[in-house]
């Protein structure tokens, strides 16, 4: 039985199923007569009657025994008219319909069932990161959290499910009503799964959070996944870090940027992002009004994509989180990020961490700061950025006007570094080196 098909036998066609009893229970109760299920042994039915009687009067509605054992799993299922709010006390009765329907959907696949999977289906959240070996394990855990309505965050990073686990995933969701985080991070989902991908990105209406980080997404990619982020009006954050998009996946993601009006939070680490692409995502946030937190780490922004951000900075009224730690930025991009954070009244964490800004970029960095009265910002990083025992005097001055002002650095050094005194109109160096030749000249 192909994966679709094994869809169409639990939701579509179950009046058409000769074997009905081996379905899900949650095709064969109604959950509004709010009826109680009793799961009992198929091997049993031929015992005496003193059990079964037994049985109903303990009103025992699913999971009474400490292990799963082979009669647990051959199951049939029968209906009683007993109210099961009596019974169960707070307990929710979805969550026990979704523990049985997973027990019944690992027999019907073969798969064993997992006891911390079990447990979690009556919790809040369900973790199964690096636990599942093929895409079976998969469709057992979707077709239990299509009852489920007490499961909210779901993580399966790490697994390669694939893109047929994926779409068993995107099917569970068009039932369930509860999950809103999903982390589908790093597995090696590529090209196969972006178009399911897009589909989840635009047609989710709970999902708030999804984290698909490191699943081998390149340029090409990017255009379907953009196309996600342009029609979704509920997903709040989203991770693509640790992928691969390049110059054309930055100008597919930044046109995506103008036109969202949902996204809080968008994750873009850790990529190849640059030049063109450094430049179309800086220039997104002239336009885009929503965005509240971004990250560009490890990537290629440099001089040029700092340029558009602090251009973008000084009309920006809504990004209040910005990373741009490890992206070879210069002295140049210092100066273009100082322009911004001149007029900017909205960002309050900063994070510049391991970029050549030289001690002169981060006490330009410092001075917009201080001179900018409607500044926000309370936390500035800087580690591993030398900076002068002058500018240790600005941070002094700026924490005695903001008691939450903080700035995270490690190198302070008594002189300046050479690279910051390149672009200094008077280069005193080269005049003592022109001295000396000169004197030489005289010796000879």
């Amino acid at each position: 039985m192909s994966n679709e098909e094994s869809w169409v036998f639990y939701y579509k066609k179950q009046q058409t199923i000769p074997n009905i009893d081996r379905m899900p229970i949650h095709h064969l109760s109604c959950p509004q007569e709010k009826k109680r299920v009793i799961r009992v042994s198929n091997k049993n039915k031929s015992r005496e009657g003193d059990r079964e009687e037994k049985e109903n009067e303990r009103r025992v509605s699913g999971f009474h025994r400490n292990r799963l054992d082979s009669d647990q799993l051959d199951l049939e299922l029968r209906v009683s008219d007993t109210d099961s709010e009596k019974e169960d006390g707070n307990e929710d009765e979805s969550s026990k319909i979704s523990q049985q329907v997973y027990v019944n959907a690992c027999k019907h696949l073969h798969v064993a069932p997992g006891k911390k999977i079990l447990r979690s289906l009556s919790s809040t959240q369900m973790s199964a990161k690096e636990r599942i070996v093929n895409t079976k394990e998969v469709e057992t855990i979707a077709y239990a959290l299509t009852t489920n309505n007490s499961v909210t965050s779901l993580d399966l990073s790490g697994n390669n499910i694939g893109h047929k686990g994926l779409l068993d995933v995107l099917r569970m969701l068009d039932e369930n009503t509860s999950i809103t985080y999903l982390n589908i991070s790093h597995n090696k989902l590529g090209s196969k799964a972006v178009l399911i991908l897009r589909d989840l990105i635009s047609s989710t209406k709970k999902i708030l959070t999804l984290e698909a980080a490191g699943n081998d997404f390149n340029d090409k990619d990017a255009e379907q996944i953009a196309d996600g982020i342009r029609q979704t009006n509920t997903l709040r954050s989203l991770n693509l870090s640790q992928n691969a998009f390049q110059e054309r996946g930055g100008e597919d993601i930044a046109g995506a940027l103008e036109e969202n009006m949902s996204l809080k939070e968008l994750d873009l680490s850790w990529n190849h992002l640059r030049l063109d692409g450094a430049i179309a995502v800086g220039a997104a946030l002239s336009t885009n009004s929503t965005l509240q937190a971004l990250y560009l780490a490890w990537n290629g922004f440099s001089n040029c994509g700092c340029r558009e951000i602090g251009t973008a900075l000084q009309t920006n009224s809504t990004l209040e989180l910005l990373d741009l730690s490890n992206n070879r930025v210069g002295l140049e991009g210092a100066k273009w990020l100082a322009k911004g954070l001149m007029l900017n009244s909205k960002l309050r964490h900063l994070m510049l961490n391991m970029n050549s800004l030289t001690t002169l970029g981060a006490k330009t960095i410092l001075l917009a700061i201080r001179d900018n009265p409607e500044s926000a910002i309370d936390t500035l990083e800087l580690k591993e950025i030398p900076v002068l025992e002058e500018a240790i005097g600005i941070i002094d001055e700026l924490k005695s006007c903001r008691k939450r002002f903080v700035v995270v650095h490690d190198v302070t050094v008594l002189s300046e570094d050479f690279l910051s005194c390149v672009d200094c109109p008077v280069k005193p160096q080269k005049q003592k080196a022109h001295k000396k030749s000169t004197k030489s000249k005289k010796k000879s």
